[in-house]
């Protein structure tokens, strides 16, 4: 029996999606149950027939009068985006409501995605996901870090470094895209993968904190939790009150981000589960209480995994180095490719109430040229072309290199700043100034 799901809005009306054979399979549903699912609707289904999605949409829209409809989060009663009507001409002439701006970016990426399903000659759906050549890339990466297996678990010391770092290039091109549906058109691979992140997220926090929250709301107070991470410590945005400690986070970053995927992988469920809100920002979604024991007894797995069985094995002092060092290496390289992707001083207390271009203000993209780019786009599993990813989420990031070419210039001719850098270097100088301003005490 498929889980009963409570409604969701999409649009200012209401849907119940139970039953519903969903191509994104029962993770994506869950993600939008008893939300306002505009914004995850629209960014997850850029290139639809928008008449097939309405005339698949009108079969579960119910009356709100009659079916109870609730909201997790009281904060979804007001819209953040605007989403213009457009005009049908026909019956067959379905417009999505968005700008002309988004309309524009939605073409001509979809032209790319047409032309390479040809050359391919796959559906254009499979065009979106991973190429041939992708696969063989993870299947490589996937080698690497198995290789590295045996000696982390004899406990010679070059793994404490090499283990780590290919995992990380592993996870990070398989984890995030298999979260946002991009590796396959099969949702059973995509939701494995998110068990790639083991090392650094829970993939139910994930979905709450990253898909839910976060791409839907960047960098909006009070619905981005990524603006409240550690906020004791740093700073994000002014609309977060001063602390005392904050005059010194362009200072302090490096011990934070050492231990930073720790509290995302153990304290971060804990508050979610406690508190029912993640960063007091994205309410809950409704499990069932074996769900949540099973996600209770992963974390425990996970925790062993990555910080007991080494006591059982080693002599004490290599137990702790192999129990701290590859989870904070990991934490290291999953700040290098996230932190300067949103907070720079272009992206930050920036707003738009079109929702494209609101993903383009408050992202930030960078990429060197040559191999220098090669290996940032690799590390970064595509993270660095932030802009082109929150765009079109569930594109596959191997698709980006060639997509930001088309939204770079359709920013220019609708006037739309595109933030971006150089390369790693000048991105991260970025997000030091960043902490440096908003370190500073306001006057008033």
């Amino acid at each position: 029996m498929p889980e009963s799901l409570k409604p969701m809005k999409i649009h200012d009306k209401w849907y119940d999606l139970t039953g519903f054979d969903h191509p994104g399979g029962p993770v994506m549903l869950k993600c939008g149950e008893s939300r306002d699912a505009t914004a995850l609707f629209e960014s997850h289904h850029p290139f639809t027939n928008r008449k097939y999605l309405e005339n698949v949409m009108a079969k579960y829209e119910v009356d709100p009068t009659k079916v109870e409809c609730i909201l997790l989060d009281e904060a979804d009663k007001e819209a953040v985006f605007d989403w213009p009507e457009f005009e049908s001409k026909s019956s067959t002439d379905v417009q999505p409501p968005v700008s002309d701006f988004a309309h524009e970016l939605r073409t001509k990426v979809h032209g790319y995605l047409k032309q390479e399903a040809q050359r391919r000659g796959v559906p254009l759906l499979e065009a979106s996901k991973c190429t041939p050549f992708r696969k063989f890339e993870l299947a490589v990466l996937a080698l690497l870090f198995v290789s590295t297996i045996p000696a982390f678990v004899r406990g010679e010391m070059w793994t404490l470094l090499a283990t780590p770092l290919t995992y990380w290039i592993l996870g990070v091109n398989t984890f995030h895209d298999g979260s946002h549906f991009a590796i396959s058109r099969d949702w059973r691979v995509n939701h494995l993968a998110t068990y790639i992140g083991w090392w650094f997220s829970s993939p139910l926090v994930w979905y709450h904190q990253h898909v839910i929250g976060h791409h839907a709301y960047p960098n909006i107070p009070h619905r981005d939790p990524d603006l409240y991470h550690n906020g004791t410590f740093e700073r994000h945005t002014k609309t977060l009150r001063h602390r005392p400690l904050h005059k010194h986070q362009h200072k302090t970053w490096l011990p934070i981000w050492f231990i930073g995927t720790f509290a995302m992988n153990f304290l971060k469920p804990i508050q979610l589960m406690v508190t029912g809100k993640y960063n007091r920002a994205v309410a809950l979604s409704q499990y069932t209480a074996f769900r949540r024991y099973q996600h209770y007894a992963g974390r425990v797995l996970v925790f062993c995994l990555c910080h007991v069985w080494q006591f059982f094995v080693f002599d004490t002092f290599r137990a702790v180095c192999f129990s701290i060092l590859p989870v904070g290496f990991v934490s290291l390289f999953f700040m290098v490719s996230s932190q300067m992707n949103h907070l720079t001083h272009e992206c930050i207390d920036v707003s738009d109430r079109d929702f494209y271009k609101h993903q383009v203000l408050t992202s930030h993209s960078f990429m060197d040229d040559g191999i220098a780019g090669w290996l940032t786009f690799l590390f970064t599993g595509g993270l660095n072309l932030q802009i082109e990813h929150h765009l079109f989420p569930c594109i596959n990031h191997c698709h980006l290199p060639y997509i930001r070419k088309i939204v770079k210039s359709v920013c220019k001719k609708h006037d739309v700043n595109y933030p971006e850098s150089t390369g790693l270097a000048d991105a991260f100088g970025k997000y030091i100034d960043h902490m440096h301003e908003l370190s500073i005490k306001p006057a008033h």
